[in-house]
């Protein structure tokens, strides 16, 4: 009797230690490097949660809101058409409103209610102008650096193995979209511990992928990210600035009416010159008499900086013109440039007005 008593207590004593050497290998098991752990408060964690949150600037040329969405379908009146926007390929159909004239005023007026998406992807109703103004007003303005990081998107579906606090057994869970994965992050207790299974891929600005093997590299490469492309956060469509500028340019002819340099006017050098800009980046001055042939083209690596690039070679008085101008006012019929306006460097300014 003692015998058996005592081989039981044995087995007990044994099995006891065999699970408990089962539980704890079961975390090392999922995640095997401390580097490819991702944990609730730790960089990569914030900068996937900045990569997913919801965008707002999509739509701005219905809200002029960057950190809201307008939960489609949506009724709008646009220079007094009623438009139905059923997806986001609608947009087009207000952008060609406002770009049939260039010399009126473009109004859109929203149909209330409406649904509004935040951020965190959580939804509210809204009934006015004034309680939607209440909620755009707390955005950044036109293309003000925000948080959210759009030069890069993840490629679903992701898996993650997900070890949670006061668990012993880890959990297999797929993301097919941003809003699983930012509810995912957003919901990281202290203590709990996750893992991706890599290779997993981003896609790119450009439209290129991007392999990413382990947490480090992930981290790495959205902190990159962050400021390497143009997140079209102003309050137009598509971010065709400079496409609109380009029409604006071939759409007749120029005059310059003022070129001065540090206040010493020269405007009339140009007197008598008319200047065409062509499509396929050709530009004349020709007085009727003589033709002066030379290049323009834009700059839209800032696109808050567009700039007009001319190059009409070593002709006098067209050389002086050879510069990457900075766009200071566009009107109908008048283009203000400026170059050399920081303190301490010379001051250009060129004007030109459409006959």
């Amino acid at each position: 009797m003692y015998i058996k008593s005592l081989f039981s207590i044995l087995f007990l004593f044994i099995v006891l230690i065999v699970c408990g050497a089962c539980q704890k290998s079961i975390p090392e098991i999922i995640i095997s490097e401390q580097e490819n752990q991702l944990t609730a408060n730790s960089r990569v964690a914030d900068l996937i949660r900045r990569t997913v949150l919801n965008d707002g600037s999509g739509d701005n040329i219905i809200d002029n809101a960057n950190c809201i969405t307008v939960k489609l379908p949506v009724t709008i009146i646009v220079n007094g058409q009623t438009l139905n926007i059923n997806t986001i390929g609608d947009f087009q159909l207000i952008e060609n409103i406002f770009e049939e004239f260039s010399n009126d005023d473009d109004t859109l007026e929203i149909l209330f209610p409406i649904i509004i998406i935040l951020e965190d992807y959580s939804e509210i109703g809204i009934t006015s102008q004034s309680e939607l103004l209440s909620f755009s007003e707390q955005c950044l303005g036109e293309n003000v650096e925000d948080e959210d990081i759009e030069c890069v998107d993840f490629i679903y579906p992701l898996v993650l193995d997900v070890l949670k606090v006061g668990e012993s057994v880890p959990t297999t869970t797929s993301f097919f979209d941003d809003k699983a994965v930012y509810q995912f992050i957003d919901g990281l207790d202290d203590e709990d511990i996750a893992g991706f299974n890599f290779p997993i891929n981003l896609l790119s600005f450009d439209g290129s992928e991007i392999s990413i093997t382990s947490v480090e590299v992930l981290e790495a490469t959205l902190e990159y990210a962050i400021n390497i492309c143009d997140e079209d956060d102003d309050f137009d469509y598509n971010d065709d600035d400079d496409i609109i500028l380009l029409n604006f340019l071939i759409n007749g002819n120029w005059i310059i009416d003022e070129y001065s340099f540090n206040d010493d006017d020269f405007t009339k050098d140009y007197n008598g010159y008319v200047f065409n800009f062509k499509e396929n980046s050709e530009v004349s001055a020709s007085n009727g008499i003589q033709s002066i042939n030379g290049n323009w083209s834009v700059d839209n690596t800032d696109i808050n900086n567009l700039l007009v690039i001319l190059n009409f070679g070593n002709i006098p008085p067209f050389d002086v013109l050879n510069e990457n101008w900075k766009i200071t006012e566009s009107e109908v019929d008048r283009l203000a440039l400026e170059i050399g306006s920081e303190v301490g460097m010379d001051l250009k300014i060129l004007v030109f007005e459409k006959l």
